[in-house]
């Protein structure tokens, strides 16, 4: 078999595509091409050409090479509307090429003379849209007019290349003239709805040539070889691109631009940061160099003349730093857990600059949260400004996402004119569902577990994305990202917030090929799900489930703070395609703060009816808290703490009583850290002694009250009006003699009444009375 590369690139390929690469003369390639031959045959290719845009100069420099013939890229366009397409033309004269430049502006006109003249050609990369013109009726086109299409590219994601060779197997006659007839425009080709395939690596950083190429049967020339692949005796091999190959080849582009451009500037320590370049790009710690690779570059520093440069403070001042931290033991070991068994050199060196970013933006954002804690805002700005030369080191793999990413929205769109179906692997078939909290006891994780356990049973692909660096939860799918460092919302210490690793999430996500993200906190596992949807073009759906702003005006006091709060609420669920409210009064109030009304959706509420049965009713439970027939049971289950608003719950309770009704208040809860909620203004004698039960005492110490067990009971702290502190009944079970007690207790001293979450005592000591919540508690002491 013989095998060609047919689309790659040299450094004449010098104007990038991009316009921010333009602006600064940033060519889209350095690989020399005789190197560049000489790498295409070691890797087992046995022809070479060279694809550069619009020119041959590439081509021309190795021609005398063996085993060669000149081609290029052409950038073509749509006279109708200058979309852009790029065709590769092969084994062509400099007549030729002189010709085609001519013609090149109108691909109609591009494409007579290609026929005419018999030059073998194919269209390029045909789902990716250079100039973001591209539609289905250009595709259309480009069917009635070529044969010859790359079915691999190994630059562009695999799903595009999945995409076209998807397309090209469902072509029929019926199609053909339907779309011949609706454009005016014969095909040009015998059997237009049979196409043939063909592979190239359109490599640019000179890293990744033959990842895909084309095979034909054995041919003993370069002539022969394309006869084969017009007569479409040839077949696509290899693999299409990653975002991690596009990063690592852009990386490689940018060491040669530097060099190239500010070599003199940098002086002797040019060769030093080569070297150290050439390691990080093979993926290991670029400051252990052997002792030969030492010897050889102090030798040629001393033939240089320019030794003592060499040792300038500066030089030994960044050569100190970078040395001493991969020096560090926890940094070798980390490196050496991530970097084992891992042997793709672009892998490799992804997790290295990850690793080593990640800590260092952790750094700088502990600086940022310890100074907003401090309310130092000048101050944290600064430090959250230092994380941005982090994300410029991170630079090439931020583009190497963003670009490499297919629009799903519009590849849909343009299979449902094209076909009048959606391909498998567009169908939004698997959710990544993105949260900051999973086993905390509120309504956010109890909601996910909920949907997630049962999207699981119905077959669903639901998976839960979050960072904890200890999670328990293992009955759902769930994928955990060990944080680089957590820490504590301030005013909200109850709250532990987690620091992900932003860029291994974002790789996991698009390895996995998720087609939808959705995000149900705010918080930095939150906005990593929304950077992930944003950089890899997939749909979004956020769930508001926490009014924060809220929070932030009950917990601080501060309006200007609830005023940010709300700006930056609006923004980031303004980026999501659709948004869940619970009720119809949070859309109304999004609705008013000026929120796209067709965005908001209900998100409704539903109940365990196995869980909440009549059949689990038991009368004899609410009769050991003294509760009466008749009356009624008002039942207040989740944290307590301020921003709860628990002082309406105690004004309704209050009035309720003062109107006579039979109401009775039960409180379910864990206590919030901050100042407890005070009810003292609100409390009234109840009509009858309020009772507390617990059990029996296992010592009769105050000591015991410090040992603590882990049990949802209610938190609560109040004061005691003065008419309540002669008396306090409680009713002590125990359970070895199977007996229960009443006894009377004093408390005149006792200004406040606490329930202390989860604690094995009540006590009354040191002018405080301590119980645990009714019917909860496994042991009881006592103190004076």
């Amino acid at each position: 078999m013989s095998k060609c590369d047919l689309h790659v690139h040299s450094r004449y390929s010098a104007r990038s595509e991009e316009w921010l690469f333009r602006r600064f003369d940033f060519p889209d390639s350095y690989t020399d091409p005789r190197e560049l031959h000489a790498q295409l045959l070691k890797l087992g290719m046995d022809y070479v050409t060279i694809t550069d845009h619009d020119t041959i100069e590439g081509c021309l420099q190795i021609i005398d090479l063996p085993q060669t013939f000149i081609s290029e890229q052409i950038t073509t366009y749509f006279p109708q509307d200058s979309c852009k397409i790029h065709l590769l033309v092969w084994r062509i004269s400099e007549e030729q090429h002189r010709d085609l430049e001519r013609v090149r502006d109108d691909i109609f006109e591009l494409q007579r003379y290609l026929q005419t003249a018999q030059i073998a050609h194919a269209v390029a990369h045909p789902f990716y849209s250079i100039n973001g013109k591209l539609e289905a009726s250009h595709l259309e086109r480009l069917i009635l007019l070529f044969k010859h299409f790359e079915g691999i590219n190994g630059l562009r994601d695999a799903l595009l290349s999945e995409l076209a060779q998807n397309l090209f197997c469902s072509l029929t006659p019926e199609k053909i003239s339907r779309w011949a007839e609706k454009h005016s425009l014969a095909p040009t080709h015998a059997e237009p709805w049979k196409k043939i395939l063909v592979g190239g690596s359109d490599d640019h950083g000179g890293q990744f040539g033959a990842s895909a190429y084309t095979e034909t049967p054995p041919a003993n020339s370069a002539k022969k070889f394309l006869e084969h692949i017009r007569n479409g005796d040839c077949v696509a091999r290899g693999q299409s691109g990653t975002p991690l190959a596009l990063s690592h080849g852009f990386y490689n582009t940018v060491a040669c631009f530097i060099q190239d451009r500010f070599h003199e500037k940098l002086g002797p320590g040019a060769v030093l940061l080569e070297k150290m370049f050439s390691r990080f790009m093979e993926g290991r710690a670029p400051t252990e160099f052997t002792l030969a690779e030492k010897a050889s570059l102090t030798g040629k520093a001393v033939l240089s003349g320019k030794i003592f440069d060499l040792l300038k403070p500066a030089n030994v001042s960044l050569w100190k730093e970078l040395s001493g931290y991969f020096a560090l033991p926890e940094v070798k070991a980390k490196l050496g857990a991530q970097l084992y068994a891992v042997s793709e050199p672009e892998r490799r060196t992804f997790l290295m600059a990850n690793m080593v970013a990640e800590q260092l933006a952790f750094r700088f954002f502990q600086k940022f949260v310890q100074q907003i804690s401090d309310g130092n805002m000048v101050e944290s700005m600064q430090a959250l400004s230092a994380i941005l030369p982090i994300l410029v080191i991170l630079a090439p793999y931020i583009y190497g996402f963003h670009s490499q990413a297919p629009s799903r929205k519009w590849l849909c769109e343009v299979f449902r004119q094209l076909t009048g179906e959606i391909p498998t692997a567009l169908q939004n078939t698997k959710r990544a569902w993105f949260t900051d909290t999973l086993e905390d006891v509120n309504g956010v994780a109890t909601t996910i577990r909920k949907m997630t356990g049962a999207g699981a049973a119905a077959g669903k692909e639901l998976i839960v994305v979050t960072s904890r660096s200890e999670l328990q939860v293992d009955d759902i799918p769930i994928e955990n990202f060990k944080p680089i460092g957590e820490f504590e919302l301030p005013e909200y210490e109850l709250q532990k917030l987690s620091f992900p690793p932003i860029l291994q999430m974002l790789d996991y996500i698009q390895r996995a090929r998720f087609s939808e993200i959705i995000i149900s906190t705010p918080g930095p596992v939150g906005l990593t799900g929304l950077l992930a949807a944003k950089m890899l073009n997939l749909q979004t759906s956020g769930i508001y489930h926490t009014d924060f702003p809220q929070y932030i005006r009950i917990l601080t006091e501060d309006s200007f703070l609830e005023s940010v709060t709300w700006r930056y609420m609006h923004w980031f669920y303004g980026q999501l395609d659709t948004v869940f409210v619970n009720s119809e009064e949070y859309r109304q109030s999004w609705i008013g703060r000026g929120f796209d009304p067709a965005k908001l959706k209900i998100f409704p509420r539903g109940l365990d009816t196995e869980l909440f049965h009549p059949a689990r009713r038991n009368p004899a439970f609410f009769q050991r808290f003294r509760a009466c027939d008749g009356e009624v049971r008002l039942l207040y289950v989740g944290r307590v703490s301020r921003e709860k608003d628990l002082d309406f719950l105690a004004t309704a309770y209050r009035r309720l009583r003062d109107e006579g009704l039979p109401v009775h208040l039960f409180v379910v809860g864990r206590k919030h850290r901050s100042p407890a909620i005070s009810l003292a203004r609100h409390w009234r004698p109840p009509t009858r002694r309020p009772t507390f039960s617990f059990s029996r005492a296992r010592r009769t110490r105050l000591e015991t009250l410090s040992s603590k067990r882990r049990l949802p009971v209610c938190p609560l702290s109040f004061p005691i009006p003065a008419g309540q502190r002669n008396w306090y009944s409680t009713m002590r079970t125990d359970s070895s003699r199977n007996r229960t007690t009443w006894m009377t207790l004093p408390v005149r001293s006792v200004r406040w009444l606490s329930i202390q979450r989860g604690a094995n005592a009540w006590a009354i000591a040191h002018g405080k009375a301590c119980w645990t919540a009714p019917g909860r508690a496994r042991s009881a002491s006592f103190g004076r």
